[in-house]
């Protein structure tokens, strides 16, 4: 099967180009998109950690619409493996996951391998999107509202405890949100518990020899539990409810509890306990904090014994919040020391020493932010306010990059093309208004001026393309 770098549509091998875009198509799958000779693949969805997930038709069910994950050949090959553990682990797996019947799961409908050697899952397919795409855009949500999102994760994840399974990988990209053509969020469920694991002993646990150091470090580190990092350690379901714990502490904080690289998040977590949550938002009252704080304990014996005694106690603890805004709505964006940050291509603030700026003048609606520094990647994005919203926070995720910056355009997305200088552009602003964007910008988006004048200039002469038409 070829698939398409562009559109990431499927087409048969005698396809050498996307009748779409042109694109040279390359080999992604063994055999013909017609999986096992009844799941016919038609895009990709996204890639995982043991393979890619495809939208497929079920031809058994016209009209039905299906996930089906691939998982890769080296993962079931690994030297680090014995002979056979990760096919077990694999059928192990599968078996388990199909056994999850919940609402709020993921329900996984079949698996197998082809004649080609592919092994696959079948999941139902969720309109709608994650919880991490949601984060991105809103940034912190308005507690009541957090916490009933969180109650059906919640119901979900217990679902799989109550049967003995954990599901080790719990992580925004991981819970979906369906659209229900209402106001409001839709249902959610609970996705990928491919990479779960049976907490009892099992026949084929015994006969496969599988053990936690041939498995590795399984899951995401920064909503990983500090026992999860440690393979010698065993875990248990309360490593699913540290995950829960960082879910709600960036659903409310705009971040997660630690952050760095693997090495970093693993010494923080072993030896520090997390900041309180109240060090980032300050309208979140003491008793959802405590309850929040008390699923990131460093050691699993401190924190609640159940998944559902803990979102109980958090419910209870919200019970009483209310939500009233206070003033105009607060948008805080968390960020290095030294980072520009434009709203609507106009320069709003510089981040100080306290790593954080606060803007108090954005109206409702959706805008682009884009949070940039010199040698780092820029981080743009589509964020929304939301109406009669107290404080939100965006925490600014910037990446270094070689010789590559995104620039910002119309549409809120970051675009590649030819090497652009990291060098910050200068500043100018409109004459009529004193509304302030990046240098080469032709008119004022806000009074519509076309004269400007030199505020800060660029860092290096030279030209600098438009933030918004790329035009020098």
């Amino acid at each position: 099967m070829r698939e398409c770098p562009k559109c990431e549509v499927c087409y048969p091998d005698e396809v050498p180009v996307c009748p779409a875009d042109e694109s040279a198509l390359r080999l992604t799958l063994p055999g013909t998109p017609l999986l096992a000779e009844r799941y016919l693949l038609k895009s990709r969805l996204g890639r995982g950690a043991m393979g890619q997930v495809y939208l497929a038709n079920d031809t058994k069910f016209e009209a039905r619409r299906v996930a089906v994950k691939t998982v890769r050949q080296d993962v079931l090959n690994s030297e680090d493996m014995a002979e056979g553990e990760a096919i077990a682990r694999f059928n192990r797996e599968a078996q388990a996951a199909a056994s999850i019947q919940h609402p709020n799961t993921v329900s996984v409908t079949d698996f197998g391998e082809t004649a080609d050697g592919v092994f696959y899952l079948v999941m139902e397919y969720v309109e709608g999107e994650t919880l991490h795409k949601l984060l991105r855009r809103e940034g912190t949500l308005p507690i009541k509202r957090a916490v009933s999102l969180l109650r059906q994760i919640s119901d979900g994840v217990e679902a799989a405890h109550s049967l003995g399974i954990l599901h080790r990988d719990l992580k925004p990209a991981n819970i979906f949100i369906m659209q229900t053509g209402r106001a409001g969020d839709g249902f959610v469920k609970v996705g990928d518990f491919g990479l779960a694991k049976i907490i009892s002993a099992t026949f084929t646990d015994a006969a496969s020899n599988a053990t936690p150091s041939s498995r590795g470090i399984i899951g995401t580190p920064e909503f990983m539990s500090p026992e999860q990092m440690q393979p010698e350690v065993g875990v248990d379901k309360r490593a699913d409810l540290y995950a829960l714990g960082t879910i709600a502490y960036l659903m409310l904080g705009g971040k997660t509890p630690f952050s760095g690289e693997m090495m970093q998040l693993v010494m923080q977590k072993i030896m520090h306990e997390p900041p309180l949550l109240s060090t980032i938002r300050t309208d979140v009252p003491g008793d959802v904090e405590r309850v929040i704080m008390r699923s990131l304990k460093t050691k699993a014996q401190d924190r609640p014994n159940s998944v559902s005694e803990w979102i109980d106690s958090l419910e209870s603890a919200a019970s009483d919040v209310s939500e009233n805004q206070r003033g105009g709505p607060k948008l805080i964006i968390l960020g290095p020391v030294n980072a520009e940050v434009y709203v609507d291509d106009e320069r709003r603030a510089s981040v100080g020493s306290s790593g954080r700026v606060v803007l108090t003048d954005i109206p409702p609606g959706r805008h682009i932010l884009r949070v940039s520094k010199a040698g780092e990647k820029d981080d743009e994005r589509v964020i929304e306010i939301r109406e009669g919203a107290n404080e939100q926070v965006i925490q600014a995720q910037l990446r270094h990059f070689a010789g590559e910056r995104s620039q910002p355009s119309s549409q809120g997305s970051s675009t590649g093309g030819s090497p652009q200088s990291s060098l910050l552009p200068g500043i100018v602003g409109c004459n009529a208004c004193g509304a302030r964007y990046a240098e080469g910008v032709r008119f004022c988006g806000r009074c519509g001026g076309a004269s400007f004048t030199m505020i800060v200039p660029a860092e290096s002469p030279g030209m600098h393309p438009c933030p918004r038409c790329r035009t020098p």
